[in-house]
């Protein structure tokens, strides 16, 4: 029978501590590595402080953005910590709301012993508008939202929002700096297809989208992409409806009327037409046409510049799209 194992495990031999060099076992035996004799508690120091530095460098990088700020919590901090007033060395500081203007608001930091008044906005201004509105009403816009929804988030979180006039004043500008930077990107993607010649031919990709989907849609869009560097040369805004115009004051101020009319499905027909007519004025020729199966808007610009001077191209994955449907059927 077997030899039952004690319980006791057997006694480790030494091989040196965090103070010693060598190990002390024997001359004969390799030497241990050298150890650190930096404690438990230095590491721990040594780490809070890498730490810190990575958390000043973040702090640094992030200082521009937004933060969300408890009005009690504020005003708490600026009774508890603000201890005395620059000018007088007295404890009587107050921070007040003066002004809101959107999501921004004015402060004034006012003591009550002595004349000190000082104030300030909660954001950053450019040109006497505040930026955290221009952000929030292009946020909006770009998730497909506008006014109600703006006023519905921000009622749900505290916040004070924009009035609707203040809003559509925002919405203007950030539609002329919009067109503005787009007409730019347009100009200099049309620079690189021509190059240093004053007059060039390109193939171009036509095609439409539209504001809703099937053929009941009011507003449309008809873009033209260079096949060569995949970048925009034109874009044709199309619309039937106008809101200024439905309520019947379309002579109390000069606005873009509607600009089409029509069905949605010859937007992209007349957009076409109404991209190769400005061609003319850019010194180019779109002599190459990439459509995607749509016959209609080939037709109408095939013989813009003369007799079959337009080439039709097909997309291989609208072809490939038809002919295997085709197939299924």
């Amino acid at each position: 029978m077997a030899k039952s194992r004690s319980g006791r495990s057997k006694k480790r031999r030494f091989t040196g501590n965090r103070y010693t060099i060598r190990a002390t076992i024997n001359e004969n035996d390799e030497t241990s590595e050298l150890n650190s004799t930096e404690s438990a508690s230095a590491k721990k120091l040594e780490s809070s402080h890498t730490s810190l530095e990575i958390f000043s460098e973040r702090l640094f990088e992030t200082s521009k953005d937004n933060r969300i700020v408890s009005w009690t919590t504020l005003i708490s901090f600026f009774v508890v910590f603000i201890v005395c007033c620059p000018d007088c060395y007295s404890q009587g500081l107050e921070l007040i709301e003066d002004s809101v203007s959107g999501l921004c608001s004015h402060m004034n930091l006012k003591c009550k012993n002595c004349s000190f008044f000082k104030g300030f906005p909660t954001t950053e201004k450019m040109k006497g508008s505040c930026l955290i509105n221009s952000s929030i009403v292009l946020g909006l816009r770009i998730i497909g939202k506008g006014f109600s929804a703006g006023k519905k988030l921000c009622a749900f979180l505290g916040l004070p929002f924009l009035s609707k006039l203040a809003f559509r004043n925002q919405e203007r500008k950030l539609l002329k700096a919009t067109e503005r930077v787009a007409q730019e990107n347009i100009n200099a993607a049309l620079s690189e297809i021509k190059g240093s010649n004053s007059f060039t031919k390109c193939g171009i990709s036509i095609d439409g989208t539209w504001q809703r989907r099937g053929y009941s849609s009011l507003n449309g869009c008809v873009s033209a992409i260079s096949v060569y560097t995949g970048k925009i040369l034109d874009i044709e805004v199309m619309t039937q409806y106008c809101h200024i115009c439905a309520k019947g004051n379309s002579q109390s101020s000069k606005h873009v009327c509607s600009n089409y009319k029509g069905s949605a499905g010859n937007m992209e027909v007349v957009g076409a037409y109404r991209i190769f007519e400005r061609s003319n004025v850019r010194n180019v020729q779109y002599n190459e046409y990439y459509g995607d199966g749509d016959s209609k808007g080939y037709e109408s610009v095939k013989n813009f510049y003369g007799i079959n001077t337009v080439t039709k191209l097909e997309c291989i994955g609208h072809v490939q799209k038809r002919v295997g449907g085709g197939c299924v059927n």
